[in-house]
């Protein structure tokens, strides 16, 4: 059966008199002459035919016997216009409800924004905050309750220019995109999370991480791993959460650089080991996290740092002498040094420019994301 939802409404009603109108020229007869051949007032028959008097059952008996067509499929078109009318002023009344309804989320985040990378720009209104409705497990105009969720929800810093609306849009297509991945087979439990930060660290070391080894290996640890595309003015790198008994990485791939990537991922790992814990139940990472006071953060930087280069083994690259006092002669004795050990160089001279503040050389460049 069809339901209400899927039955096609009209553009307009089309009153039965519109139907006269256009069978009295089709067969060249005026209104006054025919309103004299059936006894009704040329004036109710012109309200009738204007669409302003409804068709009663007189009228349609008179109309059968004048014009040959049924009385039955007279009072149909009166019924289907009646109908019409209901239906149309029932989708104009819910087309002002999702209008009114998109309004109120827009003043809270990136509506169309949301709408365009969900491929629902182009449905018509009511359609769409339908579809989006079903989509969230809460209520979208309670939407700022994820951003409570997250710990130390990113600060503002001077260098980087965030806008709250488009934030708060991504974190609601994040909160879709997790929960439309598939269950995974394998298990989480209690220091996974380590071990796939390992595996991570020494493929990212080797030159041979890509996206499908890091969905593979966090996967085999019961980790999920979701791409949510980055958002204008929403710097966010990462984040982590959990569904059910699930740890989740999300990774925006902001920067087309492998080896941030690997230290996102390695951060975000040290907060589910660590951190997702006593009703915690998200973490961000947005922009370099350098002006963020949790003290979680700077754990999980440490964290990240420490799984792709020991401070043992950086110590001992950093020993290795040097000719010059050039930093460019500098970068490359740390490259040689760090490969010698087992480490990219790429990684370590990142961390080097990093730890000096020193940025002016693209030798050594991280591999893009593949």
């Amino acid at each position: 059966m069809e339901t209400k939802s899927e039955m096609l409404v009209p553009a307009r009603a089309v009153h039965p008199g519109e139907v006269l109108r256009e069978e009295l020229l089709e067969r060249g007869i005026k209104q006054k002459d025919f309103a004299k051949k059936i006894g009704v007032q040329p004036t109710h028959l012109n309200e009738f035919i204007k669409g302003k008097r409804n068709l009663s059952e007189s009228l349609a008996i008179k109309l059968e016997k004048a014009l040959g067509i049924s009385y039955k499929n007279w009072m149909s078109l009166q019924n289907g216009y009646s109908y019409d009318c209901k239906a149309i002023a029932e989708r104009n009344e819910e087309e002002q409800k999702a209008i009114c309804y998109e309004k109120v989320c827009s003043d809270l985040f990136n509506i169309k924004m949301l709408y365009k990378r969900l491929g629902m720009s182009l449905m018509p209104c009511v359609e769409r905050v339908a579809r989006i409705k079903a989509m969230v497990s809460f209520d979208l105009l309670s939407a700022e309750g994820l951003t409570l969720q997250i710990a130390g929800m990113y600060k503002h810093s001077e260098k980087t220019k965030i806008d709250d609306k488009n934030m708060l849009a991504w974190l609601i297509l994040n909160n879709i995109r997790i929960n439309s991945e598939p269950a995974l087979s394998s298990e989480y439990t209690k220091g996974n999370s380590p071990k796939a930060a390992t595996e991570i660290a020494e493929m990212a070391n080797a030159s041979t991480l890509t996206i499908g080894r890091i969905r593979e290996c966090l996967n085999k640890y019961g980790i999920l791993y979701v791409e949510v595309e980055k958002f204008d003015k929403a710097p966010i790198d990462a984040f982590s959460t959990m569904l059910n008994a699930h740890p989740v990485v999300t990774v925006t791939y902001r920067y087309d650089d492998m080896d941030k990537l690997a230290f996102d991922v390695l951060h975000e790992l040290c907060h589910i080991d660590r951190h997702l814990q006593n009703g915690q139940t998200a973490f961000i990472s947005v922009d370099d996290g350098s002006y963020s006071t949790d003290p979680r953060e700077k754990e999980a930087n440490e964290f990240a740092r420490q799984a792709l280069i020991p401070d043992s083994v950086w110590n001992d690259i950093m020993k290795v002498g040097c000719k010059t006092i050039s930093p460019y002669g500098i970068v490359r004795t740390i490259a040689a040094a760090a490969k010698s050990k087992g480490i990219s160089p790429s990684i370590a001279v990142a961390r080097y420019k990093h730890e000096a503040n020193w940025y002016n050389t693209s030798a050594y460049r991280s591999p893009k994301i593949h």
